[in-house]
C-alpha cells in the first residue's frame, strides 16, 4: 500500500461506508408485499421473487464487477454508474406504473445487478486501503454495521411509503442519491490491483502472481452453505411468533443486532484470529438449534426464543464480514478486486438458495409446517461449523496473502 493510501484513512472510508449502506436493499419494499400480491393475484407464491430475485441479479454482477473494475473501468466510474442504475432501476416500478409482473421482476433483477456491482467494490476498497489485518477486520465490521443500518432505514421508510401505495414504496431507493453525492465528491480514484502489486514488488524485491488461492473458494462455499441453512430460521420467524407486531419487532431487533455485531468483528478477530469464523458459525448453529427447539408447539417460550434467535444472529453478522476478512488475508493484493467479486456472488447465492433448501428439507422430513425445517437446518449449521473448524486448522496463513506464489520481481511476467 502506498504512503498516500495510508494517510487520512478516516476520510478515505467515508464514501466506502456509504457504498456498504446500499448492500442490503432487498428488504426496502417488504412492507408493500401484501398489497403487491393483491395487485398481481396470479403471481401467487411467486410474489416472493420480488425480493429474492435481487440476490439472483447480484450473483453475476459481483463476478463481472470484480473482473473488469480497475482493469477496464476506473473504480469511481464503475461505482458511480452502479449507483445511478441502482436509483433508476430501484424506482422504476413507481416511474412505470401499470407495469406487468414480469416487467417488475426484470426491473428487480437489474436493481440486484446494480447492488451486486457496487457492493464488492466497497469490500475491495477496504482491502486495498488497509494493510494491517486487524484494522482491516475492524473496518469490514464497520461496513457490516453500515450494511445493517442502511437496511433498517430502508425498511422503516418503505413501511411509511407503502401506506401511500405499493408503487410508492419503491421510492425508498431514492436514498441512493446520498451515497452517490458522497462518492462523487469524496472518493479518490485508488491504485489498481496491478499498480499496488508493482509497488509491493519494488518495496520487497519480490512479486506475486495475480491468482486467487483455491482454498479461498472453500471459505466462500462455506459462506454460501451457512447462509443458505440460516435463512429458514430468519424467513420463518413470523411463523414461529403468531403476533405480527411482535414478529416485526424481533426482526427489527435482529437488524440492530447485526449492526452492533459488525462493530465486534475487530476485537473478536484480534483475540481469535483465523478461528473467528468457525467459532461464529458454531455459535450461530447452537443457538439456532435452541431457537428451533423452543419454537416447537407445546414448548414455545417467547423470551427464551428471542434470546436464542437474536444472540445467535451475532454469529451470522460476524460470518459475512468475517469471510470477507479471511478472503483478504488469503488473497494477494494483485487479485483483490476479483476475489471480493466472487465473495459477493457466493454470499448472494446463499441468500437465494435459502427457500429451496427449506423446501427440500421439508420434503425430506415430511414436515407439515415450515417450523419443522428449523431444527434440521440449524443442525446442518453446527455440522458446517465443525467442518470449518477442520478447514481453518488445515489453513497455514503464512503461506497466503502476499506470500502466495511469491516469485522474484524480475520473473513476475513469466
Amino acid at each position: 500500500m502506498s504512503t498516500q493510501t495510508q494517510e487520512r484513512l478516516g476520510k478515505i472510508m467515508v464514501p466506502i461506508m456509504a457504498i456498504f449502506a446500499l448492500g442490503a436493499s432487498q428488504g426496502g419494499v417488504n412492507a408493500g408485499m401484501a398489497t403487491m400480491s393483491m395487485a398481481f393475484p396470479d403471481a401467487g407464491a411467486n410474489i416472493a421473487y420480488i425480493v429474492s430475485i435481487v440476490a439472483l441479479g447480484m450473483i453475476p454482477s459481483g463476478i463481472i464487477s470484480g473482473a473488469v473494475t480497475g482493469k477496464f473501468i476506473k473504480y469511481r466510474t464503475s461505482i458511480i454508474a452502479a449507483i445511478v442504475l441502482y436509483v433508476i432501476s430501484g424506482c422504476w416500478p413507481f416511474i412505470a406504473q401499470g407495469t406487468s409482473f414480469a416487467a417488475l421482476l426484470v426491473s428487480r433483477f437489474i436493481f440486484g445487478f446494480a447492488v451486486g456491482w457496487s457492493y464488492p467494490l466497497a469490500q475491495a476498497l477496504v482491502f486495498k486501503s488497509v494493510a494491517d489485518e486487524h484494522k482491516r477486520a475492524s473496518w469490514l465490521g464497520v461496513g457490516m454495521c453500515c450494511f445493517n443500518l442502511g437496511s433498517m432505514i430502508m425498511e422503516f421508510a418503505g413501511g411509511y411509503l407503502a401506506v401511500i401505495s405499493w408503487q410508492a414504496c419503491f421510492l425508498v431507493y431514492l436514498i441512493g442519491i446520498i451515497p452517490l453525492v458522497v462518492v462523487i465528491f469524496t472518493l479518490k480514484e485508488p491504485e489498481t490491483d496491478a499498480q499496488q502489486a508493482e509497488d509491493l514488488a519494488k518495496a520487497t524485491g519480490q512479486a506475486v502472481k495475480a491468482k486467487i488461492p483455491p482454498i479461498t473458494f472453500c471459505y466462500m462455499l462455506m459462506l454460501t452453505l451457512v447462509t443458505g441453512f440460516a435463512m429458514p430460521t430468519i424467513l420463518y420467524c413470523s411463523f414461529v411468533i403468531a403476533d405480527p407486531i411482535v414478529a416485526g419487532w424481533i426482526l427489527s431487533a435482529m437488524t440492530l443486532v447485526g449492526a452492533v455485531s459488525g462493530l465486534t468483528l475487530g476485537p473478536v478477530y484480534k483475540k481469535l484470529g483465523k478461528w473467528t469464523l468457525p467459532v461464529s458459525i458454531l455459535v450461530l448453529g447452537v443457538l439456532y438449534v435452541a431457537a428451533a427447539l423452543l419454537s416447537q408447539p407445546g414448548s414455545f417460550n417467547l423470551a427464551l426464543y428471542a434470546v436464542a434467535f437474536l444472540v445467535g444472529h451475532w454469529g451470522f453478522a460476524i460470518i459475512i464480514p468475517g469471510t470477507g476478512d479471511m478472503v483478504t488475508n488469503l488473497t494477494p493484493i494483485a487479485a483483490a478486486t476479483r476475489a471480493m467479486g466472487f465473495n459477493t456472488a457466493f454470499h448472494q447465492l446463499g441468500c437465494f438458495i435459502g427457500t429451496p433448501i427449506a423446501a427440500l428439507v421439508m420434503s425430506l422430513v415430511g414436515g407439515a409446517s415450515v417450523i419443522d425445517v428449523l431444527l434440521p437446518t440449524a443442525i446442518a449449521i453446527v455440522v458446517l461449523g465443525v467442518i470449518d473448524l477442520i478447514l481453518v486448522g488445515c489453513t497455514k496463513m503464512e503461506k497466503y496473502g502476499d506470500a502466495y506464489g511469491k516469485i522474484d520481481a524480475g520473473s513476475a511476467e513469466d
